[in-house]
């Protein structure tokens, strides 16, 4: 319903609000805008790929590392057979600059390092080195060995992935 006010002489809604369609317009094209940027947004692959990723639940990367064998002492080292399987993509950051320092190879980027320290009451005993090429889901055994000091027997086998933070410890007894 419109009136005309006697105080203005314009014309409005008989609620005091100006009249017209172009609140209307104005709403309806920002609407179509808005849409119009989704679908041109929904034909993007990488805008696709990303909403897909959102709504879709994913298993985080990592890597399965565990004793075949516990470490044992053969002559003056101590061996150990470990099972590894990387899951989910996991990529090799390869050695830190500390464990380089230490004597890690440097393998190429699809290679996996693996350190083997050998300890007892918290005193590093030595240090030994493996490497393994991966596959995502396909586990690998390596034989891990560490040589020790002449007459030192170590209590602990820490086997860990170079650049990584996983790891796994196997106890020893003494060998004399």
């Amino acid at each position: 319903m419109r009136t005309e006010t006697a105080r203005d002489g314009q014309r409005g809604r008989a609620d005091g609000t100006a009249g017209g369609r172009g609140p209307v317009i104005r709403r309806a094209l920002v609407a179509i805008a808005v849409i119009a940027a989704v679908v041109a947004a929904w034909s993007t692959p990488a805008v696709r790929e990303e909403l897909a990723k959102s709504f879709t639940r994913q298993d985080r990367p990592y890597l399965e590392l565990y004793f075949i064998e516990l470490p044992s002492y053969v002559g003056d080292q101590v061996e150990a057979k470990v099972a590894f399987t990387p899951h989910g993509g996991v990529r090799s950051a390869g050695p830190s600059a500390k464990e380089r320092a230490e004597g890690a190879p440097r393998p190429a980027s699809d290679t996996f390092v693996l350190k083997a320290e050998a300890d007892r009451d918290g005193e590093l005993l030595g240090t030994g080195w493996a490497t393994v090429r991966a596959v995502d889901g396909q586990a690998k055994v390596v034989n891990v060995d560490v040589a020790l000091p002449k007459g030192e027997d170590a209590d602990a086998l820490r086997v860990s992935v170079a650049g990584r933070s996983e790891y796994v410890v196997g106890h020893l007894e003494t060998a004399g």
